[in-house]
């Protein structure tokens, strides 16, 4: 039915339900007429607990889809148990000191229980040590050899005369025959200390030429249009991606040449070139200087970045086209052609638009669909218009040349097959899917030529007035550029299949070019052309929830990307990071904070620094002497093998997976040094100052094996690693990370590599890249005036007439009111973002003001105490007066001032003599006597910025630090924390802190704790709260409105703490807030956590 409100009603109304019956075991058998479904889980080993993913592996999958089957009243059949016999379960036993039977009964009781508990219903969970096993499974021998399907033969196996038996494999551990090493401390001690590093060279591009013995890499990326700026999505798909790859190769020593380039031929930079007001040329040569400066701001280098718009171009261009024509595999033809009387030119295909013949997308270019994808010619699109004037084009006839593709599609086939088939190709999987549809769908000749004058000439008689068409000539410009550079030998790279490898990276709308269309010119024109290898395209970047437009500004474009004041490296990490490899992705301003502070800052970041200011505040700077212990060699045969997986994943183009096995490398190294707490061994003996020694000198060589690994993806951070560790050089990639920086070696000075992602910045981005800038700024376009019809046509077709052009008015007219009602949308969204950024920056400079004042009035106040104590006006202090927490009752900094002398008397009542006497002084922090109010609110807690002067582990106590920390005293306080397990000793030293101080001092295994550190808590994980640099010890932590009125402690009876906690939170943009209000440390500045979002503090 369809959505027919009678076919509904009736459904709906329909009363014959039928139920999903509970079935006896013994009675599920196939039904004729009924879909039968038999289905298994993989048997788990009985010898162990299965794991969460163990479970959703296989037998809840095969739960949940026996329960659908139920559902849909097929005949199902589930199937599940433990696998029983075997040397596992043999060895289990002996480990257990039981049976195989008692142990297979123990295990399978288990399994049972824990499947029943997560609701896993078999039709029967059974075993195989049972009689039916047996018969069956040697009934099924018995059938194999009486088919003659066996053999018997002799076989070399390990015994082990101690436990008197045979060994399984997986029961056996060794070195592995293949590797270089295993984890022996002799092996890794010796290739430890490896001194023949080889460093990679910086070559002249003009002397790089393929070399025997080498490998020969030949890389491209697709050549951008030159009429326009590229996007984060292109650049990632295109340019990064090649770029990334080449600097690998170059890693890994392999002769390496990459080439890129803009495409500057066609009706695009015609047409560009109307709108700017110049000729071609000028638009070109403004263009290729704005991509090249991209580009190179992005740390994109290519062998050679050049243009199309060259005589090497048209010379290498024209050779291919003359050898098709004279092998037969050029056509003519006389084809239907879009013409714009209005604009007086054929219309190139790209530049009409209308509803695709095939979908129905009502914005198809006219050579390719972006609703279906397809290609498709620009005279079937249904009601096409002119792109530049919007007008309607006419049909008109020209004569053209098409390439015969159709019979060139079995040669093309073949090469594509051989390369497919080949174990180790670098296809991706939307290059090879796109390739195999286009081969299945069979080739149609196309035509190569175009009625336009800016374009390579076709140098056929008859077509002197042609170009050829840019699908055909852009491709050759990797050949045209390579020539620009190494003159007549061009051809040893793209004449020598036999020794070199091309890798062709695109993005997914390009494949079908690549992969199709310019291999069959290669293999058509028979001059023994490279042709396609390995083609990697990667799906499309999205920008948040929609897509890049330069028109409506949406998303960074890589001008802009320069504007923000974030580095170039930041950039490429995060775009490599998210590199849509098998599905699109979208870049995410929250997430590319999230993963910058997170992977960037804290992990990778962190371990650098850690490992280098170790060796320059301990050691001088020096590399100290190494003696290398077991535990050393476990984390470097740990990242070497990290490091196997990421050559193998660079190699196989799995560019975002490497990325993530760096920062692994990255988290191994932080959690060495976590493990080993050199600083700790650095207060010992000789003995354990030597052991830190060797710590701190191997986690500086890792830190440097980073700086290698990192060269790809984040080159500027690569090189100022290598400059802080002293040995800028570049080395040839090993996967073991030798001693680079030997003892004596003198490093660099350390600095942090990151700086941390400011919110209130990310969201002024946010508002700017959220689109509609450009469209806000056009006036909307006038509705095209209908022409006007002669005057002598007053035939009986006028009526008519009248009505067509009525009707075509009011789809003119429908269509504008749409694009108003988006224009609407758009900006009501663009206004809402820019009254939020106009608030908060109002709101920052009101603080200013405000911080200036308190300033002045703290000032005048001195001046006068002063004044008077010279005059011998004694000063006597006073409590401040309690008052209920509102907006207009409190000052913005949430501090009261001191009430005038001209004030109402302030002589206590009679009544309450004692309450008034009980008062006392307040302490460094402003602390003073709670007055007498009950209001429980942030205002009653005492919290004051400290500083940790020293910090060492609790002597009693593995999860404790003990900490003196300075919050305006006169002496620092104890005080006791459990943030072993969060936060490393060395980053505990002499860091700002917010501290609780009116808590009762509590005894902690023996040390009294007279505070507590505020912290930012998860489940998974703890951040100490930070405050601004500058930030003094001692300063109140307020919370306007809230009147800052502290106890002297804190009554634990009343519960204050706990129930203020309840809503003391992190916000979504980092800062500490209680019921929505940020806490400021002075009244001006925030307090902030450093990754967790929407946890309390405690």
């Amino acid at each position: 039915m369809g959505n027919d409100l009678k076919e509904i009603v009736k459904s709906f109304e329909t009363t014959s339900t039928e139920y999903v019956e509970k079935k006896d075991p013994k009675k599920i058998l196939p039904q004729k007429g009924k879909r039968n479904i038999l289905i298994t889980s993989a048997l788990p080993y009985v010898n162990n607990v299965p794991h969460l993913g163990n479970i959703i592996g296989c037998v809840l999958s095969g739960d949940v889809f026996a329960r659908y089957c139920n559902l849909r009243g097929h005949q199902t059949f589930y199937v599940g148990g433990t696998d029983e016999y075997g040397t596992a379960t043999e060895t289990k036993a002996l480990q257990e000191g039981c049976t195989p039977r008692e142990l297979c009964d123990k295990y399978h009781a288990i399994h049972k229980g824990i499947y029943e508990w997560f609701g896993i219903e078999f039709t029967h969970f059974g075993r195989t040590t049972t009689d039916h096993q047996t018969e069956i499974c040697q009934d099924i021998f018995l059938k194999l050899h009486k088919n003659g399907f066996t053999t018997t033969q002799s076989v070399d196996q390990l015994f082990c005369n101690k436990c008197e038996k045979f060994l399984a494999d997986r029961f056996v551990t060794g070195t592995c025959p293949t590797s270089n090493m295993g984890n022996d401390l002799k092996e890794i001690v010796k290739s430890f200390e490896t001194t023949s590093t080889e460093y990679v060279e910086k070559k002249d591009p003009k002397k790089i030429l393929p070399q025997k013995g080498k490998r020969n890499i030949l890389i491209t990326s697709a050549l951008p249009y030159v009429n326009n700026v590229p996007h984060l999505g292109n650049i990632i798909g295109c340019v990064l991606s090649g770029d990334v790859f080449a600097r690998y190769c170059n890693l890994r020593g392999h002769q390496t040449f990459y080439v890129g380039g803009t495409d500057e031929y066609g009706t695009a930079t015609e047409t560009k070139a109307l709108q700017e007001g110049c000729t071609p040329r000028e638009l070109c040569d403004k263009y290729h200087a704005i991509h090249k400066g991209i580009y190179e701001w992005f740390g994109i280098e290519f062998t050679h970045f050049g243009r199309t718009t060259t005589d090497h171009q048209t010379e290498i261009c024209q050779d291919i086209f003359l050898k098709l024509h004279k092998n037969g595999f050029t056509t003519t033809q006389s084809v239907d052609q879009l013409f714009c009387n209005k604009c007086e030119k054929f219309l190139a295909d790209r530049f009409v638009t209308g509803t695709c013949p095939t979908c129905g997308y009502d914005d198809a270019r006219g050579d390719q669909c972006d609703g279906c994808g397809k290609l498709i010619n620009a005279v079937e699109l249904k009601d096409p218009k002119c792109h530049m004037c919007k007008s309607s084009p006419e049909v008109k006839q020209s004569t053209h040349i098409f390439l015969s593709l159709d019979k060139l599609q079995q040669k093309t086939t073949d090469h594509l097959d051989r390369e497919l088939a080949k174990e180790d190709n670098r296809w991706s999987a939307n290059a090879v899917g796109i390739t195999r549809s286009w081969m299945k769908m069979g080739l149609d000749p196309r035509c190569i030529t175009r009625d336009l004058k800016w374009g390579s000439p076709v140098p056929l008689e008859g077509f002197e007035n042609k170009v050829f068409y840019v699908w055909f000539d852009a491709p050759i410009g990797y050949l045209s550029i390579t020539k620009c550079v190494l003159g007549d030998d061009w051809t040893k790279w793209w004449k020598n299949p036999e020794n070199v490898e091309l890798y062709n990276f695109v993005g997914k709308d390009n494949v079908a070019f690549h992969a199709v269309m310019f291999p069959c010119s290669q293999l058509g024109a028979n001059d023994n052309y490279t042709i396609v290898n390995n083609l990697c395209a990667t799906e499309y970047l999205n920008y948040e929830e929609t897509k890049f437009s330069k028109s409506r500004g949406t998303g960074v474009f890589g001008d802009a990307a320069q504007g923000t004041g974030i580095p170039a490296d930041i950039w490429r990490f995060y775009l490599l990071y998210m590199r849509p490899e098998s599905q699109d992705t979208a870049f995410s301003w929250d997430d590319f904070v999230l993963k910058v502070n997170s992977e960037l800052l804290n992990n990778l970041g962190n371990f650098i620094n850690r490992a280098l200011s170790f060796v320059a505040n301990f050691f001088n700077g020096i590399i100290p002497e190494m003696e290398l212990t077991d535990a050393d060699a476990e984390v470097l045969a740990e990242i070497r093998d990290e490091c196997i997986q990421w050559d193998k994943q660079f190699d196989g183009v799995h560019l975002k997976d490497a990325v993530k096995t760096i920062l692994s490398v990255s988290r191994r190294g932080n959690q060495y040094m976590q493990a080993m707490t050199p600083w700790v061994l650095m207060k010992g003996d000789d003995a354990a100052k030597k052991r830190a020694g060797t710590i701190i000198g191997v986690a500086a060589n890792i830190a440097y094996h980073l700086a290698v690994i990192l060269y790809p993806v984040m080159p500027t951070i690569s090189a100022t690693i290598r400059e802080q560790c002293g040995l800028p050089n570049l080395p040839i990639f090993s996967p073991f990370p030798t001693r680079y920086l030997k003892p004596g070696h003198n490093i660099g000075k350390p600095a942090p590599l990151f700086q941390k992602l400011d919110p209130a910045q990310i969201a002024e981005f946010k508002a700017k890249f959220g689109g509609a800038q450009d469209a806000a700024a056009k006036p909307a376009e006038k509705p095209k005036q209908q022409k006007k019809q002669p005057k002598e046509n007053k035939g009986g077709d006028s009526k008519k007439e009248k009505k067509m052009a009525s009707t075509a008015a009011l789809t003119e007219l429908e269509q504008g009111a749409k694009i108003i009602s988006q224009l609407l949308a758009q900006n009501l969204k663009k206004f809402e973002q820019a009254k939020a950024l106009f608030v908060k920056k109002q709101l920052v400079k009101l603080e200013e003001e405000n911080k200036q004042l308190l300033l002045d009035v703290s000032s005048l106040q001195h001046q006068l105490v002063q004044l008077e104590s010279d005059a011998g006006i004694q000063q006597v202090a006073r409590p401040l007066v309690s008052s209920t927490p509102t907006p207009t009752s409190t000052p913005a900094s949430g501090i009261i001032a001191e009430t005038s002398k001209s004030s109402a008397p302030t002589t206590a009542p009679a009544a309450e003599p004692k309450k008034a006497n009980a008062q006392k002084k307040g302490k460094g922090g402003g602390a003073t006597a709670a007055p007498v109010d009950d209001t429980v609110d942030v205002g009653r807690l005492d919290l004051r910025v400290g500083r940790i002067i020293k910090c060492e582990k609790h002597p009693d106590a593995d999860a404790l630090y003990v900490e003196q920390i300075d919050v305006g005293e006169a002496a620092p306080r104890t005080v006791v924390s459990g943030l072993v397990r969060h936060v490393p000793l060395d980053q505990m030293q002499n860091r700002l802190v917010v501290v609780l101080c009116n808590l009762k001092p509590a005894k902690m295994r023996g040390v009294e704790s007279r505070a507590m550190v505020m912290c930012a808590s998860s489940p998974e994980k703890v951040e100490v709260m930070e405050v601004a640099a500058d930030s003094k010890p001692g300063t109140p932590v307020v919370c306007p409105p809230f009147t800052h009125r502290p106890d002297e402690q804190l009554n634990p009876k009343k519960k204050v703490w706990e129930i203020v906690a309840e809503d003391l939170k992190v916000s979504a943009d980092g800062v500490a807030e209680w019921k929505g209000n940020p806490l400021l440390v002075g009244g001006v500045t925030k307090m902030t956590a450093p990754t967790l979002r929407g946890v309390h503090v405690k």
